[in-house]
């Protein structure tokens, strides 16, 4: 008869142990939770170019990445950008010019089209009209909101070779 009574406590105990266990595993799900790891903090990586096609200037300014003439066209390259994680990256290209007075504003007449432009494509033409020296923003951003930014500095002079 004195088994029953002591196989009784060592299950009540087993029993106890196991829902403390339990609760520990549970507080420790919780607090692993605030700080979730699955969420990275690594920023993606952004390598913005740019390739003259047509309308490159002669006399190159070399403060700028690039320098050409109104009308050019170019192909704007994000090739190299990529996620550390592997998550798919969405590109927004911007392009602010300051047209001589110190005070950047987003270009007018940017080609092609909209601006700030959104694209997942790695490469883009455009072409530059406004004469002045452009800052061309590529931000690239992944699904969960991490992002980067590389901005160009491109100078745009007078077309020497448009004609009147």
């Amino acid at each position: 008869m004195a088994r029953i009574p002591l196989l009784r406590f060592a299950f009540r105990s087993i029993r106890g142990s196991c829902g403390l266990v339990v609760a520990i595993l549970f507080l420790g799900l919780l607090v692993g939770c605030t700080d979730d790891p699955a969420v990275p903090s690594t920023p993606p990586v952004v390598q913005a170019a740019l390739t003259v096609l047509y309308y490159g200037s002669p006399t190159p300014d070399p403060a700028s990445y690039a320098t050409c003439e109104t009308g050019a066209a170019v192909l704007l390259l994000a090739h190299g950008s990529h996620d550390p994680v592997g998550l798919p990256l969405e590109f927004e290209w911007r392009d602010l010019v300051d047209l001589g007075d110190g005070i950047p504003v987003l270009s007018p007449d940017w080609g092609p089209g909209a601006n700030p432009l959104r694209t997942a494509e790695l490469e883009l033409p455009a072409h530059f009209s406004s004469i002045g020296v452009h800052y061309l923003t590529l931000t690239a951003r992944a699904r969960d909101g991490r992002s980067a930014s590389q901005t160009l500095r491109i100078t745009v002079l007078a077309c020497q070779s448009c004609g009147p």
